[in-house]
């Protein structure tokens, strides 16, 4: 580990708690994101990195459930995300001086400007919505980190020389194990840095805060409402760690504490509720699995967590005779659970609550199983759950995993048949390789990184570094070393291929304008966009020239310089990704006045894509403006349900009612502004106001309801009459339903001369006198002896007998016959 002085340490340490005590107040919007639990991106690799970001609140995820680990970086973001891992927080800072910095990022760049780490990419532009390359953050961390110059000359990459302006601090980094590059033998020094490398950086080198005697917690983090995860930055003896006395303000755990095999993450398990706000949490002094004489050091913070996220199931396992139902938490009420659409207990429940084991079934036929209201352990009910599976015999993989590939100019395409296993190739990298390719004589690793952000089987490879000055390079290239997620190892795949130097220069696809700011004509200081899309990513740095206006021809014209040598696209739609056409696309700021005519110009020789190519011929082209449109003003949100919002008809499963705590407007008549269980409402739905306007009755069609259970209710976009909006933007309510489907006849089964009985969709309730009921043999109605519903079937025995070659048939009309819910037999005819 590189020296760092005493005064600095003594500052980390400080900063660091102080930062795990600033996480723990953050608002309760961002609690399910200390979890990468949510996050459908995170894989293995990241874990560790993105917990220890997200929870010491140095950044949150792209959206709910993406972390953005393949998304790149911008120095802006960088910039906020080193100053909050170092605690370089620091009101007082004196301003940086450069007017593209927005107001959110204004405290950690004059920080970390004033603390000399960074500087701006001129003396007025900081370069804030630029990407920022793996070679200026090994600077900026570096720096900030206090890391020692590294050595230079030991560097194995290609692509950093010792005369690189950021060889020391790249060599600093992998002096100290916080990187080994892209590949052995490339850094990827000018490649845009992805998100999810950037926090296995910081959380790498948060490791090098404390001394290797002071191991300590990384990471704490709420799985769900009954699981507490805390994580270490070493292997703890896991005796001691069961046995510690961990604390959570008015919480209790349980003596239920499981260790992770590596020894650095222990799972707790709470006797009721995790719901806490700013409770102190304690994790005591655990022995270290390496040194029983070296302990980690205790941890205290202040801590809030809530569950709103209900259980849902995670996979389904059905071989031979049992099905194994993986649920996302533990559950602490199943509901009502229905095999093939009749109520079931013949399932299990394991006892960390997470597994529903259903046994009696039979290898090779299909079963529906149905959870109507899983309530887990912070009350959260899930949606009902359908299931539909075939039992199978246990299958064994046995098929090698096969790779077809393309090459266009140098980016080689690999499509496997299957998805790969994660294997340790490198040997110094971990497990994070999927495959091993050399093209030539250079190797290469496939990695996540590489993989398509849709198609998990799908990777890409750019090999311009073998090419070298060439404009062409007959070559092999090898793929080797790659299994599938059974372990199968595929067959060594190598050919023979030619790689191109990229000559095609870029292409005009299309231009778009946007009014950004009211329009004012008087002066010409509004600052609205032109966006100019290309066939590919583009460096452009030249003048666009205003050579027409609403047919007024200007000579010369109004010209605005761009300098747009990023490469990265621009986020025209404002979701926070870039992606699509965004990837092609740069924003010109101008000034354009509403409802008007442009003709421009772009001067030849301005863009050129990343490989040089340059558009010879000047760019004309013509756009139209529309008119500004402010944003709408947020109405009040404070409508909500009445106190007991939902009564089902007691004599009509079908149909129920929702009240409002006050009058409302017909929104609340619209059937699509429910769901019930989590779908819409089906079809035929009637929604319609009751007694005023706070109430609404909603009859739903026959047969809707196909289990019994606790389902949910949510409403949305529903206004009273004073034009108030839904609290929160939604409400939910809970309804108790029946299975409102119409039992039918299925089956007519003779027994003997006299005797038969009849089967149906489903089990019937006992009726002794059953009506609604004729009886024919040969097409004549006959008289019945006995008839009567035992054991869910309808039993018949005829006055008079008849023979095994004679007709009977049975007709049902409006018949008091129905099964356990009052549902009556549906009115038809069943044959022999």
């Amino acid at each position: 580990m590189a020296y760092q002085p005493k005064n600095y340490k003594k500052f980390v340490a400080t900063a660091a708690t102080a930062t795990l005590v600033a996480t723990a107040i953050a608002p309760a919007a961002f609690a399910d994101q200390a979890s990468t639990s949510a996050f459908t991106d995170v894989g293995d690799r990241y874990t560790d990195a993105v917990d220890y970001v997200v929870s010491n609140n140095i950044a949150n995820g792209l959206t709910a459930t993406q972390f953005g680990v393949s998304a790149s970086i911008t120095r802006g973001d960088a910039a906020i995300m080193i100053a909050k891992a170092t605690g370089m927080m620091d009101e007082k800072a004196p301003a940086s001086g450069f007017s593209d910095v927005p107001k959110r990022g204004a405290i950690a760049v004059n920080s970390l400007k004033a603390a000399g780490i960074i500087s701006g990419v001129s003396t007025t532009k900081f370069g804030w919505d630029e990407s920022i390359t793996r070679g200026q953050a090994a600077y900026m961390l570096a720096q900030a980190y206090k890391l020692e110059d590294g050595d230079a000359s030991e560097l194995k990459f290609t692509d950093v020389g010792t005369t690189h302006r950021f060889s020391k601090e790249v060599a600093a980094l992998v002096e100290n194990e916080i990187t080994l590059g892209q590949t052995t033998t490339k850094f990827g020094i000018e490649a845009s840095i992805k998100r999810g490398d950037f926090a296995i950086f910081l959380h790498k080198l948060s490791m090098l805060e404390e001394a290797p005697s002071t191991p300590s917690v990384t990471s704490v983090t709420a799985l769900n409402a009954k699981e507490l995860q805390i994580k270490f930055s070493t292997a703890v003896d896991a005796t001691d760690a069961k046995n510690a006395k961990y604390s959570l303000e008015g919480e209790t755990f349980t003596t239920k504490v499981l260790v992770s095999e590596d020894g650095k993450t222990v799972t707790l398990t709470s006797a009721d509720e995790i719901k806490v706000t700013n409770a102190k949490l304690t994790v005591p002094s655990i022995k270290t699995k390496a040194d029983v004489k070296v302990s980690t050091k205790e941890f205290t913070t202040l801590y809030s967590y809530s569950d709103t996220t209900a259980a849902q199931v995670t996979s389904v396992d059905a071989k031979g005779t049992t099905a194994t139902i993986k649920f996302s938490e533990p559950v602490k009420e199943t509901g009502t659970v229905s095999l093939n659409g009749v109520a079931t207990k013949a399932y299990t429940v394991s006892e960390d609550g997470k597994t529903v084991t259903i046994t009696g079934l039979t290898a090779n036929q299909t079963y529906k199983v149905d959870f109507v209201g899983v309530v887990d352990y912070a009350n959260n009910i899930s949606n009902p759950i359908a299931l539909n599976f075939t039992v199978t015999p246990p299958v064994v993989d046995n098929s090698k995993p096969t790779v077809s590939t393309s090459v266009t100019d140098t980016v080689i395409t690999f499509d496997f048949t299957e998805e790969l296993m994660l294997q340790n190739l490198e040997g110094t990298m971990g497990a994070n390789e999927f495959a091993k390719v050399t093209v030539g004589k250079q190797v290469f690793y496939l990695t996540s990184s590489d993989m398509d952000s849709e198609d998990n089987t799908k990777f890409t490879l750019d090999a311009k570094m073998v090419l070298g000055t060439s404009d062409f390079l007959n070559t092999t290239v090898k793929v080797e070393n790659h299994k599938d997620l059974a372990g199968n190892a595929g067959e060594v795949f190598e050919y023979s291929t030619t790689l191109k130097k990229d000559t095609t220069k870029p292409s005009f696809v299309s231009a778009a304008t946007k009014m950004l700011v009211a329009d004012d004509k008087t002066i010409p200081t509004d600052v609205d966009a032109v966006y100019l899309t290309f066939s590919e990513p583009v460096k452009v740095s030249g003048n666009l020239t205003m050579t027409a206006k609403n047919g007024v021809v200007y000579s010369p014209g109004t010209a605005v310089a761009i300098d747009d040598t990023t490469a990265k696209g621009f986020d025209v739609d404002g979701n926070g990704t870039i992606s699509g056409s965004e990837l092609n696309t740069i924003k010109v700021e101008m000034d354009l006045d509403s409802n008007s005519t442009y003709a421009f110009a772009l001067n030849a020789g301005a863009v050129k894509d990343v490989e040089g190519n340059t558009m010879t011929d000047t760019l004309n082209f013509n756009v139209a403006t529309t008119t500004f449109t402010p944003p709408t003003a947020e109405s009040k949100a404070t409508l909500k349900l009445a106190a007991n919002p939902v009564v089902v008809d007691s004599t009509n499963n079908n149909v129920f009612t929702v009240e409002y705590a006050t009058d409302v407007t017909s929104s609340a008549t619209v059937a699509s502004n429910y769901t019930l269980g989590g779908k819409s409402l089906p079809a035929g739905t009637l929604v319609q106001f009751l007694n005023g306007t706070d109430k609404v009755r909603v009859t739903l069609p026959t047969g809707s309801i196909t289990a019994n259970g606790t389902y949910v209710l949510e409403v949305k976009n529903v206004v009273d009459t004073k034009g108030n909006t839904l609290e929160n933007g939604k409400a939910t309510a809970s309804v108790l339903l029946k299975e409102s489907v119409a039992p039918t006849a299925t089956k007519l089964n003779v027994t003997d001369n006299k005797n038969f009985t009849v089967d149906f969709s489903e089990v019937l309730a006992d009726q002794t006198v059953p009506t609604g009921v004729v009886v024919k043999v040969n097409g004549s109605a006959v008289t019945t002896e006995a008839l009567s519903v035992t054991g869910g079937d309808l039993v018949v025995k005829t006055t008079n007998a008849y023979t095994l070659t004679d007709s009977i048939t049975v007709e049902f009309t409006s018949t008091n016959i129905a099964d356990a819910n009052g549902n009556k037999v549906k009115n038809g005819v069943i044959s022999k």
